[in-house]
């Protein structure tokens, strides 16, 4: 039976890895020997660290917080200060010091529920403060997220609310928000009825919100949200509707009071917000979502029952805390697949991972060196995160924070194949170049693949004999099967069967060497520096192993 009982007992080095590649984006060897010595309750409580929110991006044009202190020609344009932005993101996701935590994580996941593309959103600061919203939050309420993303500017650009006046609603906004946002589309139950809404809803939900503007004015302070100190949008009460709002009977036939001013139409959010929320719909549609992120696209009815339900009861009861809900499930004996023994049912190594996590995991795992934006603005938010992380994942069918359509990445929504999407006859040329990048360069995107084999703390030293009888300690590249060994456990989801353990060593690694022979050839390498009969056997494992069909999942 599927459990969401805590988890007991330490989690040792799979399970470790296995709850950093779904809890971050992909973790270092460090942190899973770390994490291998806790329990999950310890675990995941360490990767509940929220940390603080760094400062406003500068354009590496002229070093300075633009969304701050406003634009002038000396600017980049504004097309490329939306790439400047997700360049922003992904130097706080890969900084040492808040790379071990949750809070990316989640952020992105408030993106694919939340969705709005940054292609779509007309300025730079527009898409700037949805994304910060949406960090803020990654440890708040979901409920009211949903309350503040109706009046976020990026939001309103996105989805037409602007467009939406008395005597003419438009849709766009309020159909998402019911159908994708919050309570989700059940299955058809007559016409117009979608078992959680009608259409009845939708059109009184978009009369509702008629009469919100957006702020282009990101300094005004009377256009400051006062809980989030980001911009907001303004409120035109003369283009409001202010007669009542009338629900159908999937929401108690609620009624809900036609406003006249500005605190008014706040009101109305709020109202049509918490009759949402308070449906068990909706805590269950969020839990379905969470589920298929973090855990498994797939959810049979014991799931549904034992995991879905009694997740959805969590998040009602904590005011909708994303984090409180998701820490109950990745502390569970569910997450770890301890609660039954079908291992043709697994969750361990489930996924399919998404470019991002791709990229990111193998940055971090093998140590890349990355430009430091404090004092190479533009080689890191430009060179490295623009052009050596958001173009090619752009190749592999992933634009960061611009997904292809309004109800987001299809990998993400679209049943029944969900995160399998992700691969295909398009994205995976883009997959295997985005290693590429990193094994063979340009210099700035590639990684020292010698001083990685060569660093104790990334292949240990091998404490057994060697292939002629000496006794270790051995630098661990000088034994062949423990080098594949140290690369395979710690980069793979789980241990491969023998065939295919020995051909990453024999036939990508040895090649025609035995392993005596390749200890030979790196003697020879440490006394003369010379690695040339090594180097491209180590670095041809590696590729091998990081465009393996295993290292695609996790």
């Amino acid at each position: 039976m599927a459990s969401l009982a805590l988890r007991s007992g330490l989690l040792g080095r799979r399970l470790a890895a296995h709850l950093l590649r779904r809890a971050t984006f992909g973790p270092t060897r460090a942190e899973i020997d770390d994490l291998a010595n806790r329990t999950a309750d310890e675990a995941v409580d360490l990767l509940m660290n929220f940390p603080p929110l760094p400062n406003h991006p500068k354009d590496p044009a002229t070093s300075a917080e633009w969304v701050v202190n406003g634009r002038t020609t000396a600017n980049s344009p504004n097309n490329e200060l939306k790439y400047i932005v997700n360049s922003w993101w992904l130097d706080f996701v890969l900084n040492p010091t808040t790379a071990f935590s949750i809070a990316h994580k989640l952020t992105f996941f408030l993106h694919t529920s939340f969705v709005t593309s940054f292609n779509d959103i007309l300025w730079s600061e527009n898409h700037y403060y949805t994304l910060r919203l949406l960090m803020l939050y990654a440890n708040k309420s979901y409920k009211e997220l949903a309350k503040k993303i109706c009046l976020d500017n990026g939001m309103n650009n996105f989805l037409d609310i602007s467009d939406s006046s008395k005597g003419n609603p438009n849709e766009n906004f309020v159909r998402e928000f019911l159908e994708l946002f919050t309570i989700g589309k059940g299955p058809g139950a007559g016409p117009g009825d979608y078992t959680t809404f009608t259409e009845q809803d939708v059109i009184e939900a978009a009369r509702l919100m008629t009469g919100f503007r957006i702020n282009n004015n990101w300094n005004d302070p009377l256009l400051i949200d006062q809980q989030t100190g980001l911009p907001r949008a303004w409120m035109d009460t003369s283009r409001h509707d202010e007669t009542d709002k009338i629900f159908s009977h999937r929401f108690n036939s609620t009624i809900i009071s036609g406003q006249t001013t500005e605190a008014g139409m706040l009101q109305e959010v709020d109202d049509l917000v918490e009759m949402i929320f308070a449906q068990p719909a909706t805590a269950e549609y969020i839990c379905r979502r969470l589920y298929r992120f973090f855990v498994k696209y797939d959810i049979s009815q014991e799931v549904e029952d034992d995991i879905i339900v009694p997740l959805a009861n969590t998040l009602r009861s904590n005011n909708y805390n994303l984090s409180i809900a998701l820490s109950q499930l990745l502390k569970s004996e569910h997450f770890y697949d301890g609660d039954d023994s079908d291992t043709s049912d697994e969750v361990i190594g489930s996924l399919i991972k998404p470019p991002l996590d791709l990229q990111i995991g193998m940055i971090r795992y093998l140590q890349l060196a990355i430009p430091d934006p404090n004092t190479d603005l533009f080689g890191a938010y430009v060179n490295f995160y623009r052009w050596g992380m958001q173009d090619p994942q752009s190749k592999a069918c992933f634009d960061l924070f611009g997904p292809p359509e309004v109800a987001g990445y299809e990998p993400i929504y679209q049943a029944p194949k969900y995160n399998r999407l992700w691969i295909s006859a398009k994205s995976i040329p883009g997959r295997y170049a985005i290693v590429d990048e990193h094994i063979e360069g340009p210099p700035e995107l590639e990684f020292d693949i010698m001083g990685f084999v060569n660093d104790p703390t990334q292949i240990t030293d091998f404490s057994g004999v060697d292939p002629q009888g000496t006794p270790g300690p051995h630098a661990g590249g000088r034994i062949a099967p423990h080098l594949v060994d140290e690369l395979l456990n710690y980069l793979l989801p789980e241990t491969l069967d023998q065939d295919r353990r020995d051909y990453f060593l024999k036939d990508v690694l040895l090649d025609t060497l035995t392993e005596l022979n390749w200890m030979f050839e790196w003697d020879n390498y440490v006394s003369t520096n010379d690695d040339s009969n090594i180097k491209p056997q180590i670095t041809k494992l590696i590729r091998t192993i990081l465009q393996s069909p295993e290292f695609q999942l996790s």
